[in-house]
């Protein structure tokens, strides 16, 4: 989908949406049910739940040690948050006007399956899902927390604009500004930190448990990606196929492959055996590499490669996957948890992402999980896996020091705490003078960072 495609699809909707909120407002419904507009969002207020929070902050001390954790948690990870999108800022000034426009746009900035292309329509019920648990974590712990420090929590409720975009705890405002500031403190960091400890949880339910029962149907490499109009897609090969051998050569991994195929020649017809839905065989007649190269990729091209026979796959072999997706805390943790968060993306500029159909057809389920379906299997994964990525998007947004998000408030709290220990005595006026004029900055600093990355491609 273009950006001009996707936006008009995003205005169509906001018309239709536009056009439903004002017939129902003019029918009475909102003010039966209790709805009311926020701006262009509707909010649905309750008090249902309030006692059922109530039992669970019961436990004072524990919610206490919880939310003084997440205050110091939460300002590293602002720290090195920040810190991230200014590398990125550097990096991004430095690119060519070519690599510029390979970045993405501002439809990657909405929360929108369909529209936004790491988040394609065919995922709506894992998002949805996803969306709904990372939205419900994060407000019940701002709940928790209000009620634990001995807070009035008003109402609760959700916010809808076309699909629900956020639910709410709605504390007493004025008891919220009059309290202690560390207490205040609490119930803010609170809520992106239960993202991130969902997120956690869901990461080593997903590499441990599921991941784990997982085991390819036969040794090989696995075909990724596939050149269009090359060899092995004229031949019917497609992305989930395992090649095993060419030429009754073994292929166990990448670098077999490689072997094979730099010895091959041009013309040649070589004989491949690959497993879907069983161990089958094709006859194949290689093209040549060098030529292709020129049509595809003549930056990468080569004269080694006249002569040389060309298949048209992007293989790797499983245990690249596996290993990655089963071992989160392996060798180069850092890339391994980039690759985990990662997939998304590499569905958007790759074309694959390993735990969805055709990849999952190259996997067997063994173990006590084996008795499932792999239908329902696999759903439960990807589940497990949307609620997992969306905590760890919707928690690490949370942080950043800007107004409204959770972290500006910490941060407004912040820059309180430490100029009330510089300045002491100084007066209410003067300390917000200084809180919201430096908040107000540093707000639209981050907005910048944030803007900056999606537009620069337009610049």
């Amino acid at each position: 989908m273009t950006l001009e495609e996707g936006l008009l699809l995003f205005i169509s909707i906001l018309l239709f949406y536009a056009i439903g909120v004002f017939i129902l407002k003019k029918k009475g419904i909102f003010e039966k049910y209790n709805i009311s507009l926020y701006g262009p969002a509707l909010l649905f207020r309750t008090k249902r739940g309030i006692n059922f929070l109530k039992k669970i902050a019961s436990k004072k001390r524990f919610w206490k040690s919880y939310g003084n954790f997440g205050v110091v948690f939460i300002l590293i990870i602002m720290i090195f948050f920040v810190i991230f999108f200014l590398w990125q800022f550097n990096l991004l000034i430095g690119l060519s006007p070519e690599q510029r426009q390979m970045l993405p746009g501002p439809e990657f900035m909405l929360v929108l399956p369909g529209i936004n292309p790491i988040l394609p329509l065919e995922f709506i019920i894992y998002i949805l899902i996803g969306l709904i648990v990372a939205i419900l974590v994060h407000e019940f712990s701002h709940g928790i927390l209000t009620l634990a420090s001995d807070l009035k929590v008003k109402s609760m409720g959700v916010m809808y604009m076309i699909i629900p975009i956020g639910a709410f705890v709605e504390p007493d405002e004025e008891q919220m500004k009059e309290t202690k500031i560390t207490k205040r403190m609490r119930v803010y960091a609170v809520g992106p930190l239960a993202n991130l400890v969902t997120f956690f949880i869901c990461f080593l339910l997903f590499a441990f448990v599921f991941m784990g029962s997982a085991q390819p149907v036969s040794d090989g490499v696995v075909i990724v990606t596939l050149s269009d109009d090359a060899p092995a897609d004229n031949y019917g090969f497609q992305q989930g196929m395992i090649i095993s051998s060419i030429n009754n050569t073994s292929i166990n991994d990448y670098y077999d492959f490689f072997v094979v195929m730099n010895d091959s020649e041009a013309g040649s017809e070589v004989e491949i055996q690959y497993y879907w839905h069983g161990l089958k065989t094709k006859q194949v007649v290689l093209s040549d590499k060098y030529e292709e190269y020129a049509k595809r990729w003549p930056s990468m091209n080569n004269a080694s490669y006249k002569g040389k026979g060309y298949l048209g796959i992007g293989p790797t072999s499983h245990d690249v996957y596996l290993s990655v997706l089963k071992d989160p805390f392996g060798y180069n943790i850092q890339d391994r948890f980039m690759y985990f968060i990662g997939l998304p993306i590499f569905g958007y500029f790759e074309g694959y992402n390993p735990i969805v159909y055709p990849f999952t057809e190259s996997y067997e389920i063994t173990g006590p999980l084996g008795i499932l379906p792999n239908s329902i299997f696999w759903a439960i994964v990807n589940i497990i896996y949307w609620i997992a990525w969306l905590n760890l998007m919707v928690g690490l947004f949370n942080v950043l020091p800007m107004i409204p998000l959770d972290g500006g408030f910490l941060f407004n709290d912040y820059i309180r705490l430490t100029v009330l220990k510089i300045k002491k005595g100084i007066s209410k006026d003067n300390l917000e003078k200084i809180v919201k004029n430096v908040s107000l900055v540093v707000s639209l600093f981050i907005l910048f960072l944030i803007l900056f990355q999606f537009f620069v491609k337009y610049i």
